[in-house]
């Protein structure tokens, strides 16, 4: 079980406590997170990330390229597949399969290069 973080903050219940994601909500945060990082910046796995920051909304076929680096990304994450991708004004939002279900996740713009 993970912790439960909402746009890069762990979430509280009403008492104040930290709550718990499980099931397909800890494995989609936790594909989220191996689609947000940079490739090759967190130093305890060099390998964990995607090329998504590279990603440029303008080229041809886009959403395609975008599609493909998550699932790059995803890899190392048996039956975990972004089936779409959609760009919204906050960033990509990926559509992925899992064994668990099916569930959305927003890589945001910032993520993104300018």
């Amino acid at each position: 079980m993970d912790m439960k973080v909402t746009e890069g903050v762990h979430a509280r219940g009403p008492t104040g406590v930290l709550q718990r994601a499980e099931g397909l909500e800890e494995l989609l945060q936790n594909a989220c997170l191996r689609m947000s990082l940079r490739r090759g910046a967190f130093p305890y796995g060099r390998g964990l990330g995607s090329g998504l920051w590279q990603w440029d909304p303008q080229e041809e076929h886009a959403l395609e390229r975008a599609r493909a680096l998550a699932n790059e990304a995803l890899l190392d994450m048996p039956g975990v597949e972004a089936v779409s991708a959609e760009e919204t004004e906050s960033g990509v939002k990926f559509t992925l399969r899992t064994p668990l279900g099916e569930g959305e996740v927003t890589v945001w713009k910032a993520t993104q290069a300018s």
